[in-house]
């Protein structure tokens, strides 16, 4: 994550040096976390320190906010925990840039 802020000029290898364990560099643009189990009703179901059980839901989202630049964005998948392999619910929904301006032309 601090390399690719670093490549986009959004923390120096002071801020690196300078940063807090507790409150790394980063957090200044990505303050969210990465993922969160998903139920049918809820927002939020079960304890996120367990073991991740096959047949659970869980998101993944990354984001980046850019304050300076009045921008931000969050990329959310659901994914089905599998025993061998998990399952995109998203998967088909369009992301790329390509992709959607395609759509919208339609």
């Amino acid at each position: 994550m601090e390399a690719e802020l670093r490549k986009l000029k959004l923390i120096s290898d002071t801020d690196i040096r300078n940063q807090n364990p507790e409150n790394p560099a980063f957090r200044k643009y990505f303050y969210h976390g990465t993922s969160h189990m998903l139920g049918l009703d809820v927002h939020d179901v079960g304890d996120m320190h367990d073991k991740v059980q096959m047949g659970s839901v869980w998101t993944i989202e990354p984001g980046i906010y850019i304050k300076e630049e009045g921008f931000g964005i969050r990329l959310e998948n659901n994914v089905v925990i599998g025993e061998k392999e998990n399952f995109d619910l998203m998967r088909n929904i369009p992301i790329e840039v390509e992709e959607i301006e395609s759509l919208m032309h339609e």
